[in-house]
């Protein structure tokens, strides 16, 4: 079951992330748990869709992500979680300096990735590793997602410990 809905999650990452290329010259990194389980390849259901994008557009130029988001069919949801929804699947949007910050992630650095002419990023697992390790000392998340998260660490470091290539 969760291959199915990841995969129609990943589709519709691939149609927002197509339009951030065309209409606002944005190469997104796909992130959360939907990059991670496209990565490590342990298909559990996710839950929405997390974009890395510019700071920029969670800011000044939030007007213009909204009015992408309202023109692909998706109403703002949460405007402080930066969320958006359409049918019942969500889409919310961090800012990718955030991450530059906090472990060191150089969104320069990564692989851009064509899927049919869109072009994204993807984190790689070590980042994946940092990022849900710096999640455990996040309160308010962890009184949501607590268990989800050390779950995600030990699958990563599973999958790390596999693939020592890595």
């Amino acid at each position: 079951m969760g291959l199915k809905i990841n995969k129609k999650k990943f589709e519709i990452f691939l149609e927002v992330a197509g339009k951030l290329n065309d209409f606002l010259n944005i190469i997104p990194i796909l992130y959360g748990s939907l990059g991670l389980y496209k990565i490590i390849g342990e298909y559990n259901e996710c839950s929405d869709i997390d974009i890395l994008i510019p700071d920029e557009f969670v800011n000044e130029k939030w007007q213009d992500l909204i009015d992408l988001m309202r023109k692909m069919g998706f109403e703002l949801k949460n405007e402080h979680e930066h969320e958006f929804i359409r049918d019942s699947e969500i889409v919310a949007f961090a800012k990718q300096d955030d991450l530059t910050k906090r472990i060191g992630l150089d969104p320069n650095k990564l692989t851009v990735y064509n899927v049919n002419n869109i072009k994204f990023k993807e984190l790689l697992v070590k980042d994946y590793l940092s990022v849900y390790k710096l999640m455990l000392r996040d309160d308010y998340r962890q009184e949501k997602r607590g268990k989800a998260d050390q779950e995600k660490i030990d699958l990563i470091e599973k999958y790390i410990s596999q693939n020592s290539t890595i």
